[in-house]
C-alpha cells in the first residue's frame, strides 16, 4: 500500500533550505532529494516554483536576517530552531521581495509553525513577523551606512562580509558595486553545441524554432540564450544530447588546452564533467581522457552524460588529485580545480554562505597539492590549464607564481581572444572573466607547461 503525506510548499522550501544548513548540501543536490520520491505529475508541477524560492531565498538571505534580527529581542534568527529560522526567511521574502500581502504571506506561515510546533510558537513567529512588516529598511540601513560601511553594503547587495572587502580592494568601489549587482540578477543560461550529433547553426536554428532565441559568442561553439519560453532542459535535443548547458568561461578552458586528436589527457577533478566532454568533443573521440574525480556519485552521473552525449574516449575513475598517479604521463591535463567558487554567486548563491577565510584557506592548500601533483603526471613539453570560477588572487594568480617558482611550470604566452587578464606581475599573461564585465561566471584561467 503506498502512503501519500501531504506538506505544504512552506513545508518543503523549509526542509530544503535546514537540509542545506544542517547536511552541508548544495542547493542543488538538496533539491534533487527533496523531489526523489515525488510523483512525476507533482515534480512537473511544483520543481519550478520550488527552485526559484530556494535560491532566491539563498541570494537575499544576508537582507532576510538583516530586518529578522533587527526586530528579534534577546536572540537571533541564528539561534533559533532551523526549520523554525527558515519558515520565517520564507514569510520575510514573500513579504519584502515578493510583494505578498502580508496577511497571506504571514497566515500560511504560521499554520505550519502550528503544526510542527506548537500554539506558543506560533504567537511568537506571528508577533516577529508583525514587526518585520511594520519595520522602515531605509532607515535602518541608513543608519548602518553611518556606522559601518562595509557591513552596510554586504547587507545591501546580501554578500558575505570578506567578499565585499576583497573586491572592493580587487575592482575599487564602483567595480566592487557592480559585480554584486551582476550576482544578483538572474542566471544568464549558455548552450554549448554537441559536435557529434549537430552542428551550431543546426543548433541555433532548432533553439529559434523552439521559441529559445540566442546569440553568438566569443566561442564558435557557444551560443548565448537571451529568451525562452520553456526550461531548456525540457527540450527534445537537451534530452538527446545534442547540446549541453555550460558557463561561456567554463566553455573556453577546453579552447585554451587546444587537445590534438589521438592525445593522452588528464582531468583531474573531472565531475560534473562538463569540461571532459568539451575535450573529448574537440578531440572527436579520439585519443584517451582518464578523468578523475573525488566523488562517485558524481562520477556516476558522469556516466549516464557520457552515454547520452555520445562519449567514448574517456575512463572514469575514482580517485583523489592531490595524489593520483597514472601509469603513463599525459600530453595535457585540465585542472579546474576545487575553490571558494565566489565568481559564481549569481548561479549558485548557497555558496555564498559555505565559505569563511579558514575554509578558503585550507582549499588553497588543496590546490596547491593538486598542481604539485599534475607536475608529476604530465610529460615533460606537456601542457597544462589551471583555472577556478574564484575571484580570489590567492587561488589564481598566486598559485600561479607557486607552479613557476616552486613546482616546475612555465607561463605558456597563449592569445586570449576575449576577457580581461589578471594581477600581479603576471596579469598580462592570463584570462579573467567578471559577471559584471561578461555576463558569465567570474573565472580564472592560465594555461602552463612543464618546462
Amino acid at each position: 500500500m503506498e502512503v501519500t503525506i501531504k506538506i505544504t510548499i512552506q513545508e518543503l522550501i523549509a526542509d530544503i533550505l535546514t537540509d542545506i544548513e544542517e547536511f552541508n548540501l548544495s542547493a542543488k543536490n538538496a533539491l534533487e532529494r527533496a523531489f526523489r520520491n515525488v510523483v512525476e505529475e507533482d515534480r512537473e508541477r511544483y520543481r519550478g516554483l520550488v527552485h526559484s524560492y530556494i535560491f532566491e531565498i539563498l541570494k537575499w538571505r544576508k537582507r532576510i536576517d538583516f530586518a529578522l534580527n533587527s526586530v528579534l529581542k534577546g536572540t537571533k534568527i541564528e539561534k533559533l530552531n532551523p526549520f523554525l529560522a527558515n519558515l520565517l526567511r520564507i514569510a520575510v521574502y514573500d513579504i519584502r521581495f515578493k510583494g505578498t500581502p502580508p496577511a497571506i504571506a504571514t497566515d500560511s506561515v504560521i499554520r505550519v509553525v502550528k503544526k510542527r510546533f506548537n500554539i506558543k510558537t506560533a504567537k511568537f513567529a506571528n508577533a516577529i513577523l508583525r514587526s518585520v512588516e511594520e519595520f522602515n529598511e531605509e532607515n535602518a540601513l541608513k543608519k548602518l551606512k553611518e556606522k559601518d560601511r562595509i557591513e552596510y553594503l554586504s547587507v545591501k547587495f546580501s554578500h558575505p562580509r570578506w567578499y565585499v572587502e576583497y573586491a572592493m580592494e580587487l575592482l575599487g568601489y564602483e567595480g566592487a558595486i557592480r559585480l554584486m549587482m551582476s550576482n544578483n540578477r538572474p542566471q544568464r543560461y549558455y548552450v554549448r553545441v554537441n559536435p557529434l550529433k549537430t552542428d551550431i547553426d543546426s543548433l541555433r536554428d532548432y533553439l529559434e524554432e523552439h521559441d529559445v532565441r540566442v546569440a553568438r559568442t566569443p566561442l564558435d561553439d557557444v551560443l548565448k540564450v537571451l529568451e525562452y519560453q520553456k526550461p531548456l532542459t525540457r527540450l527534445k535535443w537537451y534530452k538527446e544530447g545534442y547540446f549541453v548547458i555550460q558557463d561561456l568561461a567554463s566553455a573556453y578552458v577546453a579552447h585554451v588546452l587546444s587537445p590534438e586528436n589521438g592525445e593522452r589527457i588528464l582531468d583531474m577533478a573531472a565531475a560534473p564533467g562538463s569540461k571532459t566532454f568539451h575535450v573529448a568533443h574537440l578531440m572527436e573521440n579520439t585519443g584517451e581522457i582518464i578523468a578523475i574525480d573525488y566523488s562517485r556519485d558524481r562520477l556516476e552521473k558522469m556516466r549516464e552524460k557520457m552515454a547520452l552525449l555520445g562519449v567514448k574516449n574517456v575512463k572514469l575513475i575514482h580517485a583523489d588529485g592531490q595524489i593520483f598517479k597514472w601509469k603513463h604521463e599525459f600530453d595535457k591535463i585540465v585542472l579546474d580545480a576545487p575553490c571558494s567558487s565566489s565568481g559564481t554567486y549569481r548561479q549558485f548563491p548557497d555558496v555564498k554562505w559555505s565559505f569563511d577565510e579558514e575554509k578558503i584557506a585550507k582549499v588553497i592548500q588543496v590546490q596547491k597539492a593538486m598542481l604539485k601533483n599534475a607536475y608529476k603526471n604530465l610529460r615533460k613539453g606537456g601542457e597544462m590549464t589551471y583555472s577556478t570560477c574564484s575571484i580570489r588572487i590567492d587561488e589564481d594568480e598566486e598559485n600561479v607564481k607557486y607552479a613557476l617558482n616552486k613546482v616546475g611550470f612555465e607561463l605558456v604566452p597563449y592569445e586570449f581572444t576575449w576577457g580581461e587578464r589578471g594581477f600581479t606581475e603576471i596579469g598580462d599573461k592570463v584570462f579573467r572573466a567578471f559577471t559584471h564585465l561578461h555576463d558569465c561566471n567570474s573565472f580564472f584561467i592560465a594555461k602552463l607547461r612543464k618546462s
